[in-house]
């Protein structure tokens, strides 16, 4: 065989390992870039099966917002409904609580309605202004019921049947506050009621978020 076309095959197999070794790096899945921080979830989380999946909602100025506003950051979540004659109010104050005192954290706050047919945007935008909610850091947001329903399963929660015998329009719903880790699992469950608990959610976020 001629040098030259040995030279053209070796020149041949150079550029041939190399597109195989670009198109290897450009079309595996690039992994996500999370904090460097723990997020809790190993053998020993009893929530580690628990997740947000993916979603699409409204927020509070009509806009589209889905599953990324999580991915990455360290979030509080809610569910709640504008409506709500005892619970959500004292649990909305709670999550007040716990925005102010993360105030120089990344952490962020995430409130879900789960009356959408009555809590539309402009309704669930003056609810969180009478809770002072910083924009940039607690969203509230709405949608169809059964996205809603879907968000809820993941969590292993369930919403009750809405009742109406006593005047007001109670639904039975989780009265938690859940910490997420960045990977959109659970962390852990919280009972906004519980002083004790509420301290810990916060000690806990400042710590993963700070």
């Amino acid at each position: 065989m001629r040098p030259r076309i040995i030279l053209q095959s070796m020149a041949l197999l150079i550029l041939t390992l190399v597109g195989i070794m670009i198109f290897w790096f450009v079309a595996k899945p690039q992994p996500t870039h999370y904090p460097d921080k723990p997020t809790l979830l190993d053998k020993d989380n009893p929530y580690a099966d628990l997740f947000i999946p993916a979603f699409k909602l409204t927020d509070s100025n009509g806009n589209t917002i889905d599953e990324t506003i999580l991915d990455g950051q360290y979030t509080v979540v809610d569910f709640f409904y504008t409506s709500c004659p005892l619970i959500c109010p004292t649990m909305s104050a709670a999550m007040k609580e716990v925005q102010n005192a993360t105030v120089d954290t990344n952490l962020q706050l995430l409130s879900v309605s789960i009356d959408p047919l009555v809590d539309t945007p402009q309704i669930i935008k003056n609810y969180s202004k009478a809770f002072q909610a910083d924009p940039e850091r607690w969203k509230f947001v709405t949608g169809d019921m059964d996205t809603i329903t879907i968000l809820l399963m993941g969590m292993s929660f369930d919403l009750g049947a809405l009742n109406t015998d006593d005047g007001f329009r109670n639904i039975d719903h989780p009265a938690t506050l859940i910490l997420l880790g960045p990977d959109r699992h659970v962390i852990k469950l919280y009972r906004y009621s519980d002083p004790d608990q509420l301290a810990d959610l916060i000690k806990t976020a400042r710590e993963l978020a700070g």
